[in-house]
């Protein structure tokens, strides 16, 4: 179950056994079981991204997030989940008016789910997954392929799934035992055999995703309170 909190920590990514440059730090203020706002921003060489968004009830309901690679090299976009509709405001590379996307909503099916990115926000879209039965359609920015530029940022929709292995799995990470539920969770580059731990709190505490042969992902939550 998500708690209340005011917290702050970061990610760090292992690739095959050894650390790289990639971090993510973030920040949470507020009740992340009413109403909060998280900011995160993944850091790696040559590409910053930033994103800050309002959860409600454990959901995000809308965010901002922001592409920089290089001085120059900026995208960015607004996404808004309303009952009947997705808007998003979208600005490319070099333009000088932003673009407006609204996207219906069949008021017959269960509303997506917004996911901005970041594995700060992996704990919560697994949990609506679960309490979804294990199956929902996500929303979140496209960065399948940065040197499209045209496409960066813009909806991608996808199909996700969550299941439980093990509701009582123990973690252990800096001298502490953290009791998780591991969680395979599925769905474009997600196969079968990615496992997701998530915390007491809800919180994503560790990953671990084969993305081919020979590059393994392993990233663990540092937290700083």
């Amino acid at each position: 179950m998500l708690s209340q909190a005011m917290r702050s920590g970061s990610y760090r990514y292992l690739l095959n056994g050894e650390p790289t440059q990639v971090l993510e730090s973030w920040d949470i203020e507020g009740d992340l079981a009413a109403q909060c706002q998280i900011s995160s921003r993944r850091a790696a060489p040559g590409l910053e991204i930033v994103v800050d968004a309002q959860l409600s009830g454990g959901k995000v309901q809308n965010f901002n997030v922001v592409w920089h690679a290089g001085p120059t090299e900026t995208v960015c976009a607004r996404y808004q989940l309303f009952e009947d509709e997705l808007v998003v405001v979208w600005r490319g590379l070099g333009c000088d008016e932003d673009e407006r996307t609204e996207i219906s909503l069949d008021a017959a099916t269960v509303q997506p789910i917004l996911f901005p990115l970041m594995r700060i926000f992996t704990g919560p879209l697994i949990n609506c997954l679960l309490e979804a039965g294990g199956e929902g359609n996500i929303v979140l920015p496209d960065i399948s392929d940065p040197a499209n530029k045209p496409r960066l940022l813009r909806p991608q929709f996808s199909v996700r799934r969550a299941t439980v292995v093990d509701a009582e799995s123990i973690l252990y990470s800096h001298g502490e035992e953290r009791p998780c539920r591991r969680c395979e969770y599925t769905g474009d580059q997600y196969t079968a055999g990615s496992y997701f731990w998530l915390g007491a709190d809800g919180l994503l505490e560790r990953y671990q995703w084969q993305q081919s042969a020979d590059l393994h992902w392993d990233v663990w939550l540092e937290r700083s309170n």
